[in-house]
Parts: C-alpha cells; structure tokens; sequence
C-alpha cells in the first residue's frame, strides 16, 4: 500500500511540474508499479477502461476532419463580422462558439484548433490574443463539462457510473450555464478596457470574405451530416441501447466511409500521447484500488462528513475543485471514481447519486484555477507560449481562481437546492 501511494505521489508531482510528458511519466509509474511486483497484471489491466480511450479517440478523429473544411475560420471571421469588430463582443462571442463546441466534441481538441485561429483573427485587429485565449480555455472547461464527450473527467464518471448522454446533461447544463454567464460577468470586469479595437482594423475586418475560407463544401457537408447523426445518438442513446463509445466510433467510421478522407492520416492526428496517459494513470489508479488505498480514503471522507450524504457532496465539490486545481483533473477523476463507487455501493439507490454530480463539478470547475488544472488549460498555454505569447502560472492563477471558486459556489448551492 504505501509503495503504491509513493509511486502515485511521484507521478502526481510530476504531472503538476510539467517537466515530463505526462504520458511518459504515467507510464513509467505504471511499468514501476508492475515490476516491482505491488501488484500483478491480471490485477491491474482490468482497470483499464478501454470506453474512455475510444470514445476520446473517436472525438478526436471526428473533430479533426471537421477542421480540415474550413468551418472554424469561417466561424471566426463571420462572428467577428456579426459584432462589426467590437473587441469585447467579439471576445463574449468566441467564449460562447468554444462553450458550445466543446459540449459537444472533446473540449481538448477544440481548443487545439481554435487557438491558431485566434491568434490569426487578433493579429488582424492589432489586439492581445491573451484574454482571448483565456477566456476560450475557461469556456471550454466550462461548456465541456455540460455533457459526457465534453471533457475527459466525465467520460471516467459517466463510464464508472453507467450514465447516459441526456441524462448527464439534464444534471449538469444548468450549473455549466450558470457557471458562463458568470464567466460573462467576470469577463466584462477583466478585460472590457482592455480589448477595444481601432477603425482601421474594423474595417479590416470587415472587408474580409468568410465563404472563401470554406475549403472544401462537399466535405463539410458530409461531415455536419455525419456529426449531426452522431449526436442524435448520443441523444438516443437510452433508445438505442448502446454506450456513447460505440455511438461516436460508429459515427467515425461513417465519416471514413461518406468523406473518403484517409484514415491513417486523421489517425495520425489523434492525440495518441493524451490516450497513453489515461492507459497509465488506470494502471496506477488500479495499483491504489487493489492495495487497498481507495478503500483508506473512502473511509476518510466519510468520516469527516459525519456520514451525511450532504456534506459529502459539498466536500467533493470543494476538495476536487481545490485538488483538480493543483494537478490536471483526469488523474484526480480517476481515483475518485473508485471512491465514489465505493460510497455508493454501500448505500444502492435506484437514482444516480448526487455524489457523481458533486464530482463532476468540482472536477471540471476546478480544472480552471491553474494552468495545470486541466488538460486544455495545459494545451493552450504551451500553443500560446510558442507564438510567442506567454502566460504565466501566476498570470493564469489570477482569473482562474475567481471563475472556479464562483463556479463551485454555484455548484454547491445548485447541489443544496436540487437534491437536498
């Protein structure tokens, strides 16, 4: 138990000080854990939950030939043309299309497209593409965490509590759209003096013609088809009797099929590092469930909360917004689950139990505090950073922490109101 918690510990630490890749060190740690003989294979490798890296993979791929027509400049341009290229508005706007884009396509994948587009739209109006930036990435934690493909924390929740795509949404959407008109809030304090345009970028603007930045019409045609099929079954899914996982590799394949692109191509795009990571870290999470960890820290939260399923959930909210801000949430998500369950096994309800929800949140509302917090936050800034726009820890830290600690105010009272 305690070799599994120290080699736990190491990997946490250095997924927090992002020297290493974090596929890299989850591996490591889960080949140490394996060779050292704390556990064994047959022990370890069913923990691997192999819906996660397919559905993430089926995202991914889908959300990549979505690029490749266009439609994402064109939004850009069109939305900066819709608000005559008023900066602030322009800044809400893009927050809202990256909110709603990453409900519905893997939130890390939308921020890794829409971030070139950015910058390029902010050079054109001679604006700082920061608090564009980030704003786009606390939406994106924010809009992700409105349905199970949005953010990789709820795919682990949804998966380990066999939750479906609408009702995860029906618990979720309102806290998420809470959480964005408070961003919104937040956003007009920050920034509104901060991103004012001048005549001549305007008009820039203006003159630009967004239709010419469609590169290929058949194939956006084909690919909103095959996308908008992919969420009715998310949608259906409860009809359909089929997990989210086969209905997004279902619609990946289609899209293969209809569009013809070339599938070693948009494979090779798939972020195979991300999908590595989470293989390692379900090791190691097993490595601590099997050792008996899981079952110390279950009785620990319970005692602290006095047994009240209540308290419990503000703890959750609270504990995992403050851990998810410390390290990237999907490590945090994947031991919680096993807590979670454990919880809830022992007090079976015929409804999903509020403790899921709780975890949620504070999973991805959390995940905004830091730059480390999230796999998206991690992603933008290092993409910021090579453009020669640098964001620092600190920097990140002093609009991220008030949008979660509003965000898990939020949560808690919605918790408080809802189910309790």
């Amino acid at each position: 138990m305690t070799a599994a918690v120290v080699i736990f510990g190491i990997v946490y630490l250095f997924i927090a000080l992002s020297k290493i890749p974090n596929a890299v060190i989850a591996i490591i740690g889960a080949v140490t854990l394996l060779l050292l003989q704390i556990v064994t294979e047959e022990e370890v490798f069913h923990h691997i939950d192999l819906e996660v890296i397919f559905l993430l993979a089926a995202m991914m791929s889908l959300a990549n030939v979505a690029g490749r027509t266009g439609a994402f400049d064109w939004a850009a341009i069109k939305s900066a043309q819709l608000v005559r290229g008023d900066g602030f508005l322009l800044l809400v706007l893009l927050a809202i299309l990256t909110a709603v884009a990453s409900a519905f396509l893997d939130n890390v994948t939308v921020v890794v497209l829409a971030v070139p587009i950015t910058l390029s739209l902010c050079k054109t109006l001679k604006l700082d593409p920061i608090p564009f930036l980030l704003s786009q990435v606390f939406a994106s934690n924010i809009g992700g965490a409105a349905t199970i493909v949005g953010d990789p924390p709820n795919i682990i929740i949804a998966s380990a509590a066999d939750i479906g795509f609408v009702e995860f949404m029906a618990h979720i959407t309102i806290p998420a759209l809470l959480s964005m008109l408070a961003l919104i809030g937040l956003l007009f304090i920050w920034f509104r003096n901060k991103v004012s345009t001048d005549v001549d970028s305007r008009q820039s603007v203006m003159e630009q013609r967004p239709d010419e930045l469609i590169t290929d019409r058949g194939l956006l045609i084909k690919t909103g088809a095959v996308l908008g099929l992919t969420v009715l079954g998310f949608l259906f899914q409860d009809v359909l009797k089929v997990s989210p996982a086969i209905i997004a590799m279902s619609g990946a394949g289609l899209l293969f099929v209809v569009t013809q692109v070339d599938p070693h191509d948009v494979l090779s795009h798939v972020e195979w590092d991300t999908l590595t990571f989470f293989v390692g870290l379900f090791i190691l999470v097993g490595g601590l469930v099997e050792t008996g960890v899981i079952d110390r820290a279950q009785e620990w939260m319970v005692d602290i909360s006095g047994g009240d399923e209540r308290n419990l959930a503000f703890i959750m909210v609270w504990f995992g917004g403050t851990a998810s801000a410390i390290v990237d949430n999907i490590p945090f998500t994947a031991t919680m689950v096993e807590i979670v369950a454990k919880i809830v096994d022992e007090n079976p309800s015929e409804q999903t139990s509020p403790l899921w929800w709780a975890l949620v949140m504070g999973a991805d509302f959390g995940g905004n505090a830091t730059m480390v917090g999230a796999s998206a936050n991690v992603l933008v800034v290092s993409m910021a950073r090579a453009r020669g726009y640098p964001i620092s820890f600190i920097g990140f830290m002093k609009y991220g922490i008030p949008i979660s600690v509003v965000s898990m105010l939020i949560s808690t009272g919605y918790i408080w109101i809802r189910y309790y």
